[in-house]
């Protein structure tokens, strides 16, 4: 059973990957090669959510919060942010299936997402304490980044 709960986990990572990556790039006016998207605001507005993206946002905001101090410091065994990493990448993996956004919100979001998992995947892949950290790092400011350009209450 884990080796197929494995293999759609992989899944649905390279499902996400590869739909966020139509997302963050596009093509110039002459469809010459292709510039990187950019954060925006909604016409000066934070971006609405709904309620899976607001879920699963907060619950990668308090997987990262309540990581023991060691992880935070650089302190850690690679194991730890390896399984972070892939509670992460499955949190992500909710928030692909469930949410629904407008389609320039869903673009703005894929942007944030995809730091999210350049993150998850830093700490998956850590072969020491200081790279594992840097994933934390990475997914940290995705949530900070979240928190400014979009709008869940309370946040």
């Amino acid at each position: 059973m884990k080796t197929i709960a494995t293999i759609a986990a992989a899944t649905v990572l390279a499902l996400v990957v590869s739909l966020f990556s139509f997302g963050v790039f596009a093509a110039d006016a002459h469809g010459q090669g292709a510039a990187p998207a950019k954060l925006h605001l909604d016409h000066g507005r934070k971006w609405a959510t709904d309620e899976p993206l607001r879920r699963g946002m907060a619950a990668i905001r308090g997987a990262v919060n309540r990581a023991p101090a060691p992880m935070h410091k650089a302190m850690a065994k690679p194991e730890a942010y390896a399984e972070l990493g892939r509670r992460i990448e499955g949190l992500v993996g909710q928030i692909v299936k469930e949410c629904k956004l407008p389609p320039e919100a869903d673009a703005q979001l894929h942007l944030v997402i995809a730091d999210v998992i350049a993150g998850a995947d830093a700490m998956k892949s850590a072969k020491n304490a200081p790279a594992g950290r840097s994933g934390l790092v990475k997914v940290d400011g995705a949530i900070k980044t979240y928190g400014q350009y979009f709008d869940p209450p309370g946040w």
